[in-house]
């Protein structure tokens, strides 16, 4: 009769520590989820478009400066919280994997893409991260948004290589592997 007795209280502390742990290791998993949440917030006093990185910290994306779209009813702050929703939209939606420079109505934009397959050169309309001025080169925003890797970075050359891609004659960022290796804004 013991031994049933004991035999039971094994079997119930397996089944609760077996039950602890995977509790533990999901919660654990969860935490260290690679995707990044994206908000406007403020960076030098300026409205910022910021990505919180799980593991990498507050990484600043994008600074807005340029009143250029405030005749259309958008100033700097406005800009921010559409950009940066629309980052988070994308992120969400498993489709900003990439960031490829492009045009949609005859305007420079940044395209938001999950992959290449079915690229053709011009972003969709439902596609558009951002649309830059007019004259603005969507290859130096692409450029310069994969950069901020560089900055206090341990291994520039290696984090470089693995962030952008060839595709024809432009060059496109992989977002997440750049927030995976981006320093944390200062």
């Amino acid at each position: 009769m013991n031994f049933k007795l004991a035999q039971r209280w094994a079997t119930i502390g397996c089944l609760s520590f077996a039950a602890i742990f995977g509790l533990t290791h999901h919660s654990r998993a969860q935490d260290n989820s690679p995707l990044a949440n994206f908000y406007c917030g403020t960076h030098n006093g300026k409205s910022a478009t910021i990505a919180d990185h799980p593991s990498r910290g507050k990484i600043t994306m994008i600074i807005w400066e340029s009143n250029h779209f405030i005749n259309a009813g958008y100033d700097t702050q406005k800009r921010c919280r559409i950009i940066s929703d629309r980052f988070n939209k994308f992120q969400n939606a498993g489709s900003l994997r990439k960031i490829v420079p492009s045009r949609t109505n005859n305007l420079p934009v940044l395209c938001a893409l999950d992959s290449l397959n079915g690229y053709t050169g011009n972003c969709p309309s439902t596609n558009v991260l951002m649309t830059l001025k007019p004259g603005d080169s969507a290859q130096a925003m692409v450029n310069q948004i994969g950069e901020l890797n560089l900055r206090d970075s341990v291994n520039p050359l290696t984090h470089s290589a693995t962030i952008f891609e060839q595709y024809g004659d432009i060059k496109i960022l992989n977002i997440n592997s750049m927030l995976q290796h981006s320093s944390p804004t200062k």
